[in-house]
């Protein structure tokens, strides 16, 4: 298929190993999206862009819940102190939080059903797993060059967001590398 790549920062990342694992794996996807001849690896890209957006997503909340002294800018103390009494682990749940304290809400309207959806995909791991939603049973027919673009342009766009709105202080910037990813 052969794409842009671009490197963009990792600044709203706390937890260095996760955000080294998150670049790696953007590497990883950029491989897949570069050897991806006719869609044949679709649903790899989707996980894979799911999974990179789930733990960048879950380093907000870590964040929040972890770095008292650093803070959070762009969050209200009162919904931190409440971030910080919950476990949160899964995608759905991280959604939820995000949507609750309207941590992505100057992106779009849409953007927790999008990411929701991203989820649902992402659940679609094992091929007799049947994901409903209205979404074909057929592979092919779900994990288009569409959607593959449409969740790229999402995890581009939400990465690039929470280092704008939620970056570290500038001492904390940098230790973990820039993330490669796609641009379609």
């Amino acid at each position: 298929m052969g794409c842009n790549i671009v490197d963009v920062p990792s600044h709203y990342i706390g937890d260095f190993k996760v955000g080294d694992n998150i670049a790696y794996n953007s590497d990883v996807l950029c491989e897949l999206v570069n050897s991806n001849d006719g869609g044949r690896f679709n649903k790899l890209i989707v996980i894979q862009a799911a999974s990179i957006l789930e733990a960048s997503l879950g380093e907000i909340i870590y964040r929040a819940q972890k770095f008292y002294i650093e803070g959070l800018s762009g969050i209200k103390e009162k919904d931190l102190e409440e971030i910080r009494g919950k476990k949160i682990d899964k995608l759905n749940n991280i959604i939820l939080i995000m949507q609750k304290y309207k941590i992505l809400h100057n992106l779009s309207e849409t953007i927790y059903s999008e990411i929701n959806e991203l989820r649902i995909l992402r659940n679609k791991i094992h091929i007799q797993d049947d994901i409903g939603n209205g979404f074909s049973r057929d592979e092919d027919a779900v994990f288009t060059n569409e959607l593959r673009d449409r969740c790229l342009r999402l995890l581009l766009l939400i990465i690039e967001f929470l280092n704008s709105n939620y970056p570290r202080p500038n001492h904390a910037k940098g230790y973990v590398r820039p993330l490669r990813l796609p641009k379609p």
